[in-house]
């Protein structure tokens, strides 16, 4: 539920053409794949029993342009919105890394919305540096 809050949240406000129906119907079998991904980690972050944070990540092979190398690719981070600003999305980002160093990892690579400026800001406490920008031209109003 907390990654179709974000995809929600996230995309369908940064991204005009993301469908914000998809996780009502692939979202469950996606994070069923996942839990099953021996290359994947699920986090979560608790409050009592109910699960208020989420942090989700996979490991992933350098292109054959590249060394060989391994990143830990954080796919998501989210925090329900009564928890955030309290540091449970740091420590999710924290365990995230860990894991990824744990795992041989040579980077972490994470991707966000340039439009989302906490999350930048976010990523940057974080010490994550913008490598790359992609660029979009719009060729219809739809």
């Amino acid at each position: 539920e907390l990654e179709a809050e974000l995809f929600r949240e996230d995309a369908g406000r940064h991204e005009r053409f993301v469908d914000v129906t998809w996780p009502d119907r692939e979202g469950h079998g996606d994070f069923e794949r996942l839990l099953a991904n021996p290359s994947a980690v699920v986090l979560v972050a608790r409050a009592g029993t109910a699960v208020v944070g989420l942090a989700v990540g996979y490991l992933s092979q350098s292109a054959p342009t590249r060394l060989p190398v391994t990143y830990g690719v954080l796919r998501s981070v989210y925090v329900d919105v009564g928890h955030r600003d309290a540091g449970v999305g740091s420590q999710l980002v924290e365990a995230f890394i860990a894991w990824a160093r744990a795992q041989g990892c040579a980077e972490a690579h994470v991707d966000s919305y340039v439009a989302n400026e906490g999350a930048q800001r976010f990523y940057d406490r974080h010490d994550f540096e913008p490598q790359s920008v992609s660029r979009v031209l719009r060729l219809s109003p739809s």
